[in-house]
């Protein structure tokens, strides 16, 4: 039970930060913008910064997304289909949704790990540790394995954007 609440507490988390990102991003834009038109030389850090910002709110929303039926999933192929077959075909993507997500997952935090034991760094205007997009793609994919997973032991079935069980 209390594991449960700190992990919907993390799920909620990772949504404020992503949304917070979100509007640092908009707000770096509107000022790199303003900088550039008022003649002075923008910030170079800006360009990384937003770069890795869209990727980090992508991934903390996205399991979000996933457990509230957020994201979009096509219906209209499948609502055609008669109940029984309907319920077999949501197992069936879910079940690969979940293997997919997770052999990714594992893949990132692997190539995170290795590119940590080379030392590697991202270059661009800013220098990141080579790991952190990795690690980042390794938590977000991960968790959204684990919400789908969910979703596939509670029997339901994944509705997209409709939202409805």
């Amino acid at each position: 039970m209390i594991f449960m609440k700190l992990y919907d507490g993390t799920l909620r988390c990772l949504v404020y930060l992503g949304v917070a990102c979100l509007s640092f991003i908009a707000i770096a834009i509107i000022g790199d913008v303003a900088m550039r038109n008022l003649g002075y030389r923008s910030l170079q850090a800006f360009s990384a910064l937003i770069e890795y910002g869209l990727l980090f709110s992508t991934m903390a929303v996205a399991p979000y997304l996933v457990r509230t039926n957020g994201h979009v999933a096509i219906q209209s192929f499948v609502d055609k289909m008669p109940a029984a077959v309907r319920r077999v075909v949501s197992q069936v993507a879910l079940t690969l949704s979940v293997l997919v997500l997770a052999v990714v997952s594992w893949r990132a935090a692997a190539v995170a790990i290795e590119v940590t034991q080379n030392g590697a760094v991202d270059m661009r205007s800013v220098n990141f540790p080579g790991w952190v997009l990795y690690a980042m793609l390794s938590v977000g994919f991960g968790l959204m394995a684990v919400e789908f997973l969910i979703l596939l032991l509670r029997g339901e079935r994944f509705r997209g954007s409709q939202g409805e069980g």
